[in-house]
Order: C-alpha cells, then sequence, then structure tokens
C-alpha cells in the first residue's frame, strides 16, 4: 500500500506570517517616552535650554513667544458685537484715496535682540530727551543702564530703533536713534527715547501730565517698539496671536494744535486737522466675515492668509506717521537691502503678496474718545550726540 502525503493548509502557513509580521512591528514601533517629550511654551517662555552663562544669544523669540499680559490690547481679540467708530466710512474714504492695499515697511524698522541682561555690561545712555521716570535728574544720562554692547546693531537711519529682550527678566529696553560715539576717549551709547517696559504687564503708557510725556515710548504714538511686529518665527508657526501695528501718511491733530490720540497710543505726531483723517491709536479691522475663498481669489499664499487672520482677528493699530498702510515687521539685517532679502528667502513673495490685501475690506472699530494733549515744553539739542 503506498503512503499518502498531506499536505499542510496554506491558510495556516498566512496566519502564522502574518502574526510574525505583527510581532515584529510592535517590537519596533518608536516609544514615546515622557522624558522626551517637547514642552509646551507660554506666552512668555523661551526656548528650552541652559542659559545662565549666556549674553548675548540672538535675534530670535520664539513664534508663541508674545509681548504683554493676555489682557493687554495688544493680545485681545476683537469681540465679534464690535461697534464700529461712527467716523469709519468717512476716514476710510480718506485711506482708500493713498492706497488701495496693504504693503510692509521695509526702512524705519526696529530690530530685536535677545539677551540673558546678567551677563551683558549694563551702560548709561545719554540723551536729553529720556522719560521722566528714567532721568529723574535731568542730567541727560539714564538713570538706570542698559545692557548693551557696540556690537548690536540698531535701525541704520536717523531714527535708529532698537528692541533689547530679556525673556528672563520679562523685560523690554526700548530705544530710538541709538548709536555709539566716542568723546574724550570714553565710548557709550546715544539715544533720544529711552524706556523700560515689563513685559508682564499692558503694553501701554499713561504718562501724568507736568512730566515729558511727550517723550514716552519709542514710536510716533508712544507704542513699545516691539509691540505689533510681525517675526519670522510666528509665521513659520502658522498663527500670529496679537494685533499689528501700521503706518499712514495723515495723521489727525488736534484743531487747538494739541496731539490727539487714543489707547494705547499716548502721544501723537501727526499733524493734519480734520475728521478725515486717522487718530493714532485706532483699530482697523479687516472684515471679519470674509473666508479662505476670499483670500483665495485675492492670491493670498500660506503667509498672507495669517497675516489676515491676525487682521480679523486682532486688527491693527495705527502707531506712526510715514508710509501709507504699511504693516511693521521685525528688522532682519542691519540694512534695508539686507532685511528684504533675508525675509524673501525665508519667505519667498511676502512683501508682495501683502500687497494683495486691499484697504476698502476695513472698518474702524470704537474704542472710546480720543484724549487731547497740549505739549508747550521744549526738547533740547544734544551737542554731545548731536541729535538735533
Amino acid at each position: 500500500m503506498q503512503n499518502s502525503r498531506r499536505s499542510f493548509p496554506i491558510g495556516y502557513l498566512l496566519t502564522i506570517i502574518l502574526l510574525s509580521c505583527l510581532i515584529l512591528f510592535l517590537l519596533f514601533l518608536p516609544q514615546n517616552k515622557p522624558d522626551r517629550k517637547i514642552p509646551l511654551l507660554g506666552d512668555h517662555d523661551f526656548y528650552p535650554g541652559d542659559y545662565s552663562k549666556a549674553g548675548i544669544i540672538g535675534n530670535s523669540l520664539p513664534g508663541t513667544w508674545r509681548p504683554f499680559s493676555k489682557d493687554s490690547p495688544w493680545n485681545t481679540p476683537i469681540p465679534t458685537n464690535a461697534k464700529v467708530h461712527p467716523d469709519s466710512s468717512l476716514i476710510m474714504q480718506t485711506v482708500q484715496k493713498e492706497a488701495k492695499h496693504l504693503k510692509l515697511i521695509n526702512t524705519y524698522l526696529t530690530p530685536i535682540w535677545v539677551v540673558n541682561s546678567k551677563n551683558v555690561p549694563m551702560v548709561r545712555v545719554r540723551s536729553e530727551r529720556i522719560y521722566d521716570t528714567w532721568d529723574k535728574d535731568y542730567d541727560g544720562w539714564s538713570d538706570v543702564g542698559a545692557p548693551l554692547t557696540p556690537q548690536m546693531w540698531g535701525e541704520p537711519t536717523e531714527d535708529g530703533q532698537i528692541c533689547v529682550v530679556d525673556p528672563f527678566k520679562h523685560t523690554l529696553w526700548d530705544i530710538s536713534s541709538y548709536k555709539w560715539v566716542t568723546k574724550d576717549g570714553r565710548t557709550f551709547p546715544c539715544a533720544t527715547t529711552f524706556d523700560i517696559w515689563d513685559l508682564l504687564k499692558s503694553g501701554v503708557a499713561h504718562p501724568p501730565k507736568g512730566t515729558r510725556w511727550i517723550l514716552r515710548g519709542g514710536r510716533g504714538s508712544g507704542f513699545p517698539g516691539i509691540a505689533g511686529l510681525i517675526r519670522p518665527e510666528e509665521l513659520k508657526m502658522g498663527r500670529i496671536r496679537h494685533a499689528l501695528v501700521f503706518s499712514f501718511n495723515k495723521n489727525r491733530r488736534d484743531v487747538t494744535g494739541a496731539c490727539i490720540f487714543l489707547p494705547p497710543a499716548c502721544r501723537s505726531d501727526g499733524s493734519f486737522v480734520g475728521i478725515q483723517y486717522p487718530i493714532e491709536g485706532m483699530r482697523f479691522q479687516l472684515d471679519p466675515t470674509l473666508t479662505d475663498s476670499d483670500f483665495d481669489r485675492w492670491g493670498l499664499n500660506r503667509e498672507g492668509k495669517i497675516v489676515a487672520r491676525a487682521l480679523q482677528t486682532y486688527g491693527m493699530y495705527l502707531g506712526l506717521s510715514g508710509g501709507a498702510m504699511k504693516l511693521e515687521v521685525q528688522l532682519l539685517a542691519p540694512t534695508p537691502q539686507g532685511n528684504r532679502l533675508k525675509w524673501e528667502k525665508l519667505f519667498p513673495g511676502f512683501y508682495k503678496n501683502i500687497q494683495r490685501i486691499p484697504t476698502r475690506a476695513f472698518r474702524i472699530i470704537y474704542t472710546g474718545e480720543p484724549i487731547i494733549r497740549m505739549w508747550t515744553g521744549r526738547l533740547k539739542h544734544d551737542k554731545i550726540c548731536k541729535i538735533n
């Protein structure tokens, strides 16, 4: 009798192969270890690391970082039921005559220097235009030092803006017309305005009468220099979580010749009389009903949409006299050409893409009645720094 051979069932074989593959997959699956998790950063947190021996750290802050408190007007979203300013339509007619679209500023911008001020020399700043708090004896020198070194460049024009941030002490040194001068064998920084801001507070100044209030803040409106800047890290993250700042070429002055402004402004460099002109401190908002379809129709790219959404959510504050409807970005290089090249390398076409946002799509939000204040003092000419 012939012996018959029993064949191995093919189904069992396939089952064994599949189970073996599953076991191997589970064995080599990457494990999420708790100690390797990336920490979530808050509004005022800096990049993880040991900075105890660092001095000048660089020019970058995390995309999640934003200055000032959560209830600051810089960080508070515009309410869905926000009241439109009664002069909004009239002012927007003036705006549209001057500029049909938004733009980005390329000159008169502000660089950011990040430091651990514990490890940077604190030097007194020479200026005849320091707000009272930091020059109580009016001797033309700041009563307190600032963490500055000659290698830290500022904006290259006569405006010379520079912002120095210590993210560990939550402090901002905000200086304009910044430059280094050597006289009588001594080298020191010169400036016009000199301010120190607590980055955990509101970012709004309320200088009392009787002081040199016209010198508070680094911009023409008295805004902090860092407030409202568009930073590259925010665009990389995909979201801007604060109001922006823009300039306009025809800002209002009161009929009496006094400054007229709205908080968060505390002064104004406006010079045009008439209710058809915007007031520094006014909050503009991009139409909040616009959708991604509208942005696509305008031709906005990824970065353009990020800016547009911020303008819907937080709006933009009028901060200074300058180019019509121009948003401020962080200065990334010591020259306008270098700055533009760096932005272009990071986000190709960003400057041109913002020009696709039409000014006709904006309205002005009512935030209260303006403050009118007359400045009767005189500003000194600084012979040492040669600043008029």
